[in-house]
C-alpha cells in the first residue's frame, strides 16, 4: 500500500510511519518544513529507504499541500490511503473566560481545515482497490460526552467529525473514519497517558487492513479498537 501520513515526525505520525514501513507499505511521510531536523523520522527514511519517504507538507499552508500532490501526481505515484494526524492542543487548562481567539482559529486552521485541504487536494490520487481516509479525532470531539476544558480543541474536532460524515457521502467508494486513538503517552497526551502511539498505531491499521471489527452500525466516529463513539 502506498499511504500518505501528516505529522509524521513525532508521537503517533511516526508510530504510524514505522508499523507501515515494517509491514512493507510505501509511506509518504509529511512534515511541515523542510528546514527542520526530523532525527527519528531521518532514521527511519535511512533504514527504509525505498520505503519511508519525507515529504514537505505543511497542512495549514495550501500551496504547499499543492505542491507535494503535484510532485506525486508528476511522478505517477497513486495512494491506498489517507491518514490526517497533524494536530495541536493550544488551550489545555485554559478557562472559557481566558481563551484567546487567535489560539482558537490556530487551533481550527490545523486540526479542521488541515485535513479538508490534504483531501481536498489528494483524493483524486486514490487510486486502490479499497481506498481509505483516516482523520485522527479525539473523544474530546464528542458532544454527548464533552467536558469542561480544551475548548478550542474539542470543538475543532467535533467538526472534523462532521467532515468526516459528509465525506462518508460525497466518496462512497473511499472507506472514511473519524478516529479517537486513545490516550496516548506523547508530547501531547502527556507522560501519565496509559497507551502507547505503537500499540494505538497498530490497531488502527487492523482497522485499515479489515483485520479489527468496527462495531455494527457504527458510522465515521469510532475508537481505535473499532467501537463506536457517540457525537
Amino acid at each position: 500500500m502506498n499511504i500518505l501520513v501528516t505529522g509524521a515526525n513525532r508521537g503517533l505520525g511516526l508510530a504510524f510511519v514505522k508499523l507501515g514501513a515494517e509491514k512493507g507499505y510505501r509511506i509518504f511521510a509529511g512534515v511541515r518544513s523542510e528546514d527542520t531536523e526530523y532525527p527519528e523520522l531521518e532514521k527511519l527514511q535511512k533504514s527504509y529507504p525505498n520505503l519511508v519517504e519525507i515529504q514537505t507538507l505543511d497542512v495549514s499552508d495550501e500551496g504547499s499541500i499543492e505542491a507535494s500532490k503535484g510532485e506525486l501526481e508528476k511522478r505517477g505515484v497513486s495512494l491506498d490511503g489517507i491518514i490526517n494526524n497533524a494536530g495541536v492542543l493550544i488551550d489545555r487548562g485554559v478557562a472559557f473566560h481566558e481563551l484567546n481567539l487567535a489560539e482558537g482559529l490556530a487551533t481550527f486552521d490545523i486540526n479542521t481545515f488541515g485535513p479538508i485541504r490534504v483531501v481536498k487536494h489528494f483524493y483524486d490520487l486514490l487510486k486502490g482497490e479499497k481506498p481509505f481516509i483516516v482523520n485522527i479525532s479525539s473523544d474530546a470531539g464528542s458532544i454527548t460526552n464533552t467536558y469542561d476544558g480544551d475548548y478550542f480543541y474539542g470543538m475543532s474536532k467535533a467538526a472534523l467529525n462532521m467532515f468526516s460524515e459528509k465525506l462518508r457521502r460525497a466518496l462512497p467508494a473511499v472507506r472514511i473514519y473519524s478516529i479517537h486513538p486513545g490516550w496516548l503517552h506523547t508530547d501531547m497526551g502527556g507522560k501519565e497517558a496509559p497507551l502507547s502511539p505503537e500499540l494505538s498505531a497498530e490497531s488502527i491499521f487492523g482497522i485499515i487492513e479489515g483485520e479489527v471489527s468496527v462495531s455494527p452500525g457504527a458510522n465515521t466516529y469510532i475508537t481505535y479498537d473499532g467501537k463506536k463513539l457517540d457525537y
